[in-house]
């Protein structure tokens, strides 16, 4: 699946996400080196999830990816991870790449935030929640 597919696919997960988890501060995909394009850690944080324990963000969302993605897309996403919106590395994130909502993602390549390496990234959304 090339990348426009899987970010279009990913749209899909962001809707229903928004619908039941509240607003997002936070949609990308981490890959975990440079090369990958096929090895995912799906990163989110949304405002709803915050009320669940980490266990049980986790489950929601990986449901809510397979109700509404595709199973070649669940097949790229090796991991989920769900982070509160107070978290230092979404607030950092935040803070450094305000995107809004767009169609197209960012593509981030060998990028520090706040201290924090990310070697490869497709960044969907990013933006501060309010308190």
């Amino acid at each position: 699946m090339d990348q426009e597919a899987l970010v279009r696919e990913l749209r899909k997960l962001r809707a229903g996400l928004a619908h039941r988890g509240g607003p997002i501060a936070l949609l990308m995909l981490l890959a975990s080196d440079q090369g990958s394009q096929t090895a995912w850690n799906l990163v989110v944080s949304a405002k709803g999830l915050d009320q669940w324990s980490r266990a049980q963000a986790v489950h929601e969302l990986t449901n809510l990816l397979h109700k509404t993605t595709s199973r070649s897309t669940w097949d790229q996403i090796v991991r989920t991870t769900v982070l509160r919106t107070d978290d230092p590395f979404v607030r950092a994130f935040n803070a450094a790449f305000d995107t809004g909502i767009k169609k197209a993602a960012v593509n981030l390549v060998s990028t520090s935030v706040s201290g924090y390496d990310i070697p490869r990234a497709l960044l969907l959304e990013s933006h501060r929640t309010a308190a």
